[in-house]
Formats: structure tokens, C-alpha cells, sequence
């Protein structure tokens, strides 16, 4: 039996595609930018977004042609979405992977235990959509986190409750 020698390039190329991919789970460390969002618009890549936006909105998330596996993005939000009001994540024609999950509270009769809200079906759901409600959700501590599984966006987000937490917290996958 010969001997398996492995050059300094290729344990380079390995340990740089290491370090990427730890990155992407650390990511609020290594994060390009924090920016607290008062409004719709496009959200960047590896980036950290506080939402501040209480009014409906829809925010965009990057064409998958200008991303790479392990791209990150983290919504948090620091203020409650009012009621009636939606925010739509995503970007049309470009549909979330099929293992994306959003859980949230229970309501309060239930002692808030967490429960799945809603999952894609992974072909024709581009936008997850939010709706607010004053004894529901969308509350303060929400958070969703995209990432760029190497084709298409997916997302994972526990949804908290806001008020007496009485309505059901309403979120959903949906076409264009």
C-alpha cells in the first residue's frame, strides 16, 4: 500500500471552506451590518435586522444568483406589528425550501407552549407572510433566520405573542 500525501493547497482550500461555513452559524458575531429597519425594503446578506416597523410591509430578500451557501439573514424584532397589518418576507419567483418551519407561542389557554405555525411546500411559495394582532402576534422577541442553502433561501422563526396572547398567532407560506 502506498502512501496518501495531501498538499498544503488543498488543506487550505478545506480549512477555508470550514472557517465559511462556521461563519454562517456564527454569524451575529461576524455580521457585515446591525440595522434597525423603520420601514420596507430590501434586506442584505449576512446581515442583522432589528425591525422597528410596527405598519404593514414587505421586505425583499436577496435573488438567489447573488448569493452563496451559508449566507445569513436574522430579523428580530424589537417592536410589535399593530393589528391588521401584514409584513411579507421574500422575493417573488424565488420560493422557500421545503424545509423552512415558523413556530410560535400557543395561545394563553394553552400556558404558551410552541407549536408549528406554518412550513412551505417548497415549489410556488415565494413570501411568508406575518399578520399582526393586538392580542396575538407578531410581539417583541420574534425572530426569523434565513439562510441560503446553496439554491434557495429557507427560514426558521419562533413568533412570539403580544397583549393577553388570546389570538392564535397568524403566519403563513403563499404565492406571489
Amino acid at each position: 500500500m502506498g502512501t496518501k500525501r495531501v498538499g498544503l493547497a488543498r488543506i487550505e482550500a478545506l480549512m477555508e471552506n470550514l472557517k465559511r461555513e462556521i461563519v454562517g452559524f456564527n454569524v451575529e458575531m461576524t455580521a457585515n451590518s446591525v440595522t434597525t429597519i423603520t420601514a420596507a425594503g430590501a434586506l442584505a446578506r449576512n446581515s442583522i435586522n432589528l425591525i422597528n416597523d410596527t405598519d404593514a410591509a414587505a421586505y425583499t430578500l436577496p435573488a438567489a444568483s447573488t448569493c452563496s451557501r451559508g449566507d445569513i439573514i436574522i430579523v428580530k424584532y424589537i417592536a410589535a406589528v399593530a393589528d391588521g397589518e401584514v409584513h411579507k418576507y421574500g422575493t417573488a419567483g424565488e420560493f422557500f425550501a421545503s424545509h423552512s418551519t415558523v413556530f410560535a407561542d400557543s395561545n394563553a389557554a394553552n400556558g404558551g407552549v410552541m407549536t408549528l405555525v406554518t412550513a412551505p411546500d417548497g415549489t410556488d411559495d415565494d413570501f411568508l407572510n406575518l399578520t399582526g394582532a393586538t392580542n396575538g402576534g407578531i410581539g417583541i422577541g420574534s425572530e426569523l433566520r434565513f439562510h441560503f442553502d446553496g439554491s434557495q433561501w429557507a427560514v426558521n422563526g419562533t413568533l412570539k405573542r403580544q397583549g393577553t396572547g388570546a389570538v392564535a398567532v397568524t403566519a403563513a407560506f403563499a404565492e406571489t
